[in-house]
């Protein structure tokens, strides 16, 4: 079960979501990666960037590699970032098929809680349920679809 300070962490993670849970589907990442998008968008070249960093062009063309490839690290992203006078914004969302927001994500893996369900289960059985546990969600599964001509999946 959740302590009184994982319940307060988890009420301003789901106000901080609220927004970028929209972002989700609307942003996709440049295929060659943001730097060299920004940086060509803006006209310059990895020469000049690595300047603003006061390194060698080499070093700022593997970021940008490393960037696409997805091994850059968030400090290097950050001071290349900085260099392109923009700022970096980093943030986690749960998959929407596995919640909707942390509260849920959290109740959904609370080990403590899912043995309540089960014993709460045998109890409804008998007869005995107290019925004052969160509800848990139904799982998400995509709407069959038909075929028009033969009414069949």
């Amino acid at each position: 079960m959740k302590t009184e300070l994982q319940e307060i962490l988890l009420r301003g993670l789901d106000e901080e979501i609220e927004a970028k849970h929209d972002l989700r589907g609307k942003i996709n990442a440049p295929a060659k990666g943001w730097l060299r998008a920004v940086r060509e968008a803006l006209g310059l070249s990895q020469r000049d960037i690595a300047a603003r960093m006061r390194i060698r062009q080499q070093p700022y063309a593997s970021m940008e590699k490393r960037e696409a490839d997805g091994t850059v690290s968030l400090s290097t992203l950050r001071r290349a970032a900085d260099a392109l006078d923009c700022e970096l914004v980093y943030f986690l969302v749960p998959k929407e098929q596995a919640a909707k927001s942390f509260a849920e994500l959290a109740t959904r893996d609370d080990a403590a809680l899912k043995h309540l369900r089960a014993t709460e289960h045998s109890m409804a059985l008998e007869g005995q349920a107290v019925g004052d546990l969160p509800t848990m969600p139904a799982p998400q599964s995509p709407a069959p679809t038909y075929d028009e001509k033969t009414s069949r999946p």
